[in-house]
């Protein structure tokens, strides 16, 4: 085929092309929540981005193209069927209900997308009117199409709108729960938290009880009343444990749908779902009214690409409908469930001392990689993975938070004290290792990491110890801290330094000689190092630890510490997290560390919004000399808690 052959063929095939590759871009952004959700296909979301942004710019790029065909050619006869693209066009530049915003940011162009409404609707009225010369039928096929599109363009801003950070912000109202409406008088902290602490020790699981209410308060930043919280406690705390993770995954499920997608534009204005349902129909009518009418003269190419067109057209229009009657059957309601109620399960893992075997060792597909940066963006990224722990490391803080209601908690001081917790309590009874936790917390974080794995691979733990539950919640933890430092550092602190990575692993790499083919290996070599220089003081400092763990006797008491300084560190790590980042992270996949930030919230602890606005001055540091005192005091309040709590049956002390 000549050069002149194939833009002869271009020109033909152009707008057909374009029109039905617009359709199978709407198609894959129908099925693109499921995508976004799993983290497991985080990898193939540079594809959902380019149908994301391709979307609008092919429907437009397509509307241009047809604007010139016939502001060149006089054939209105020929090229009817053409003419009937353009409301097909504005259908798909409505988006479709499952994807309103691949990114917290997008929400914020509601006022770019409005002036698009405005003017691609102008051109596809002023192409219609001005060329169209098709029989009755199909002018009446296009004008319900005309109203489709119409209808669903203008849904698109106003679902941004709607679901905008500043809307959600400006709009978002507490919905009190019934107890917490005919409870009055809870004005301060303090009668806050004896109410809080009275209902941990009574309440009861309750198998009746039902799911917990809306938290969209915490990803806005906003401080719930008192009495409100005390209600979603005393909820919270009847649900079992699987029933309460379950609850949490749900609320995070709504949270991105009212970010993310279209629903948050129908809860606001309920017309627009009577206008949802009824679109399909309006489609169904056009395709039938198209299939009936006279196309006599018309181009068969054309015929064919538009009966193609009509038929996807009306079958994406009924997939929702579809969708939304199939939870009502069981046998489908189980699978739909499964797949599209939630949130997955997943915590993402990275560990330093893989990664510096991989530095030492490259694999496969870090060999393919001819440049450096690209070998170390391999490594960086495509070895991260995702475990299905979040319930478990989710029941461990659950235990943790109720722990401390009942043990450490007794006044407003020792509330807040909890709530800036990083380790301080697990090692309440080995104060030699307190060291550790008087750093910024990204060196913490990679000290208690590191010395986590130089003692889980020290030749004196023992194979069932690395088998044990505490033991491998030790490392999940340790490994999604990690994870969080180097890919998402904004969310574990603020002003997180992410090249601390990169710099230890580089310091442990180059102190350490020889082939290291294993983790263990990587392992001895840190603790057989003698104290290095400043510049790789960390690692210094976590075999320095790692050596006065191993000291502890008992293996499970060893464990059980550093388990209990990585619970702290992940929930003071959460707690300080901004709403802001929690909601962008959904719209990317979602962090395990949202869960536990809202578990945190049902417990009734001291959120960002909270601490942000605190009346009193935040307290000194505990000295060394007051740690006894405060010993002291957590054993008095623990005799309080026991006799207000002697009368009920199901209290047992942690």
């Amino acid at each position: 085929m000549s050069l002149s052959s194939a833009v002869l063929w271009w020109d033909e095939w152009q707008l057909r092309i374009l029109v039905l590759a617009s359709c199978f871009i709407q198609y894959a952004l129908f099925f693109s929540l499921w995508m976004r959700r799993a983290p497991s296909l985080r990898r193939l979301r540079v594809l959902l981005w380019i149908a994301y942004i391709g979307g609008d710019a092919v429907a437009i790029y397509a509307l241009a193209t047809l604007f010139n065909r016939h502001k060149e050619t006089q054939d209105g006869e020929s090229s009817a069927l053409e003419v009937l693209c353009a409301p097909v066009l504005l259908i798909h530049l409505g988006g479709q209900m499952t994807i309103s915003a691949y990114s917290l940011k997008d929400n914020e162009l509601w006022k770019r997308h409005t002036i698009t409404l405005v003017s691609q609707v102008t051109v596809a009225l002023y192409i219609f009117c001005k060329w169209w010369s098709g029989e009755n039928m199909l002018l009446a096929a296009a004008i319900l199409l005309f109203l489709i599109g119409i209808l669903k363009f203008a849904q698109k801003p106003w679902a941004l709108r709607a679901s905008s950070f500043n809307s959600l912000e400006a709009s978002s109202v507490v919905f009190l729960l019934p107890e917490a409406q005919a409870k009055e008088g809870i004005h301060s902290v303090e009668e806050y938290v004896q109410e809080a602490k009275q209902c941990v020790l009574e309440t009861k699981v309750d198998s009746q009880q039902v799911d917990i209410t809306d938290s969209d308060y915490m990803f806005v930043n906003l401080s719930a009343p008192y009495s409100f919280r005390i209600a979603q406690l005393r909820s919270f705390l009847k649900l079992e444990d699987m029933r309460a993770y379950y609850a949490l995954q749900g609320c995070l499920g709504v949270t991105f749908d009212n970010m993310y997608t279209k629903n948050e534009s129908i809860r606001i204005l309920p017309s627009i779902g009577v206008i949802v349902f009824l679109i399909p129909f309006l489609a169904l009518a056009s395709t039938v009214m198209f299939t009936t009418s006279h196309k006599d003269g018309q181009n068969e190419k054309d015929i064919m690409v538009t009966y193609i067109l009509f038929g996807c057209t009306t079958m994406l229009q009924f997939f929702l409908p579809v969708m939304a009657i199939s939870l009502n059957i069981p046998c489908l309601e189980r699978f739909l469930d499964k797949y599209n109620e939630g949130w997955h399960d997943m915590a993402s893992q990275c560990n330093l001392i893989s990664f510096c075997v991989r530095n030492k060792e490259p694999t496969f597909m870090m060999k393919l990689a001819t440049f450096n940066f690209l070998r170390e963006f391999i490594n960086k990224y495509w070895y991260i993975q995702h475990v299905p722990v979040a319930f478990q490391v989710t029941g461990v803080v659950r235990q943790h938070v109720k722990h401390g209601w009942k043990k450490y908690i007794c006044d407003a001081a020792s509330y807040r004290r909890f709530n800036e917790l990083r380790g301080q309590w697990a090692l309440r009874r080995h104060h030699q290792l307190g060291w550790s936790l008087k750093k910024p917390f990204d060196e913490s974080v990679l000290i208690w990491h590191i010395a986590t794995d130089l003692c889980f691979y020290h030749m004196n733990t023992s194979p069932q110890c690395r088998q044990g539950e505490g033991t491998q919640r030790s490392r999940e933890i340790s490994n999604y801290m990690v994870y969080l430092l180097l890919i998402r550092p904004e969310m574990l602190m603020p002003d997180t330094r992410s090249d601390l990575f990169t710099s230890v692993s580089n310091k442990i790499l180059g102190n350490s000689k020889g082939p290291f083919d294993t983790e263990e290996m990587i392992a001895q070599a840190i603790l057989d190092m003698p104290m290095l220089p400043t510049p790789s003081v960390l690692v210094s400092n976590a075999s320095k630890l790692a050596k006065a763990l191993m000291e502890l006797s008992d293996e499970k008491e060893r464990w059980t510490v550093i388990e209990g300084v990585w619970v702290e560190m992940l929930c003071n790590s959460a707690s300080r997290c901004r709403g802001y980042l929690h909601a962008k992270s959904l719209g990317e996949g979602g962090e395990c560390l949202t869960t536990i930030c809202l578990l945190l919230a049902e417990m009734g602890m001291e959120t960002l919004a909270d601490r942000h606005q605190r009346s009193e001055p935040p307290e000194e540091e505990e000295g060394e000399g007051e740690e006894h005192d405060r010993e002291e005091e957590e054993e008095a309040c623990t005799s309080r808690a026991q006799g207000r709590a002697s009368q009920s049956e199901d209290y047992n002390p942690v």
